[in-house]
């Protein structure tokens, strides 16, 4: 079974490459998920009539080479609408869909933390609970009917380790259409319409190193330097050597006031500003009855 799908697989993955290669917007309807689905009723048909000879060799299928296979169909669900966005939809619609990919592939990991965690550890201890077609947790009422309907359908949790690579494969390869379409900007774009930094590098430095290890850009794995150069594009502005003014600001921060309680105490007038502002549309009537 095991050398069977591997070269099913090996074979869809030739098929599917040249039709990437040979992809036409224009085309009503598009063959890729038709050739995935034909690949896998051919492995559903196989699979309902054999018998894996040991546990060890159900658990393997299950868990690291059907999965593979699985996931071609989750992830070419969302990648032909992906090619069609792109190739003829406008900036707004991609950005739109990249969106959703990212949440779709945030869900799946808090929906399903336990599985995607034990997946990532590359952990064993669970495999004949969630790998053996005939373990208790595949027999749970929701999915047992699908199991009545089709003898041939996989355990849960090896359609739960196909989403994860799909979902995981259609992130990365958002990341890097994000990626590829910022280094296509033009280096020397006029000024006109941006916006510059009119604060002192001191608090310019504060807010780079923030952004740094708050974890709130790229989940704090992009570089200080990296960080700060975005800064200085974005905002036209030279900060020179930010490990050195860093250390200034730790030297005198003894009644030092940071970027960061300058920002609170504006969000606070803000806030206190929306309020009253509220407060005054909508206060009635000097005379009516609710007023005081």
């Amino acid at each position: 079974m095991k050398s069977y799908t591997e070269k099913l697989h090996d074979e869809l993955l030739s098929k599917l490459e040249e039709l990437n290669r040979n992809y036409d917007p224009q085309q009503i309807t598009d063959p890729r998920l038709h050739l995935i689905t034909t690949a896998i009723d051919q492995i559903k048909e196989k699979l309902r009539d054999h018998h894996f000879e040991h546990e060890e060799e159900e658990i393997h299928y299950f868990k690291k080479i059907l999965p593979e296979t699985m996931a071609l169909y989750i992830y070419y669900s969302d990648k032909i609408e992906w090619d069609r966005i792109n190739r003829q939809g406008s900036p707004e619609f991609s950005y739109k869909f990249i969106d959703r990919i990212y949440l779709q592939a945030e869900n799946f990991r808090k929906d399903y933390k336990n599985i995607y965690e034990y997946s990532r550890d590359e952990k064993s201890h669970l495999d004949k609970i969630y790998f053996l077609r005939k373990s208790p947790i595949n027999s749970e009422c929701k999915y047992q009917l699908g199991q009545i309907i089709d003898p041939s359908s996989p355990p849960i949790h090896c359609e739960l380790l196909a989403m994860n690579i799909a979902y995981s494969r259609l992130e990365h390869e958002m990341k890097m259409s994000l990626k590829e379409n910022m280094d296509k900007t033009p280096p020397d774009m006029p000024n006109e319409g941006h916006l510059s930094w009119t604060g002192s590098k001191a608090s310019a430095t504060e807010l780079v190193y923030g952004l740094k290890h708050s974890g709130l850009i790229d989940n704090g794995n992009a570089s200080l330097k990296k960080i700060a150069t975005w800064f200085e594009k974005t905002f036209s502005v030279d900060l020179g050597n930010t490990s050195k003014v860093f250390q200034e600001i730790q030297a005198r921060k003894m009644g030092h006031i940071s970027v960061f309680d300058k920002l609170k105490e504006a969000f606070k007038k803000a806030i206190d500003e929306i309020d009253e502002e509220y407060f005054r549309k909508n206060r009635p009537p000097s005379g009516s009855p609710g007023f005081k």
